[in-house]
């Protein structure tokens, strides 16, 4: 899934394709290790725009991932639907005193900007990295999804365990038994 940046003319181009998660290694290795699953294929549709010295690259991605509810591991499904926008140039613009707040340079990645490796655009890349961002940062079966015991392990949305309840308050526990001596 590569571009050449020789095939983009001045009126632009657009892409729309679909392809299985498992053709893209970062999503693929994640199947793998059973972090995730894809249930469905990726929808894609690109548009890249020539602009000078740099090619605007807006995107959109459509697709479904399965992964486990943070509290309670039970698989949960989400939607996925990612709007982004990249620009890709051939060399770093140099910016005169241009300086973060800390003082030093702003780097490529600050300034929104995408080195471009020879005169290829991959795509695979940066669909790949979008589908990562979107995942749900903490995914969950319910709202009022109870979560496992800490102490059994039982899922407390299907039974209830007969641990005793956890002291909540255990901030200080380690200073319960300290005496000062005036």
């Amino acid at each position: 899934m590569r571009l050449s940046v020789h095939d983009i003319r001045d009126a632009g181009l657009a892409l729309e394709f679909v392809e299985s998660a498992a053709s893209f290694p970062v999503l693929a290795e994640l199947q793998e290790r059973r972090e995730c699953r894809f249930p469905d294929p990726l929808r894609v549709t690109l548009r890249i725009q020539p602009a000078g010295d740099l090619f605007e690259l807006s995107g959109r991605i459509e697709t479904r991932v399965e992964t486990p509810c943070s509290r309670c591991l039970k698989p949960t499904l989400a939607s996925l639907d990612v709007s982004f926008d990249l620009a890709y140039v051939r060399e770093l613009p140099v910016i005169e005193g241009e300086e973060g707040e800390d003082g030093r340079e702003i780097s490529a990645e600050e300034m929104g900007l995408v080195l471009l490796q020879g005169d290829e655009i991959d795509l695979r890349e940066a669909v790949q990295e979008q589908v990562v961002l979107a995942f749900p940062f903490r995914p969950l079966c319910a709202p009022g999804c109870r979560g496992l015991c800490p102490q059994c392990g039982a899922n407390l949305n299907e039974e209830t365990c007969r641990c005793a309840p956890a002291d909540f308050n255990l901030k200080f526990a380690a200073l319960k038994d300290l005496k000062i001596d005036k």
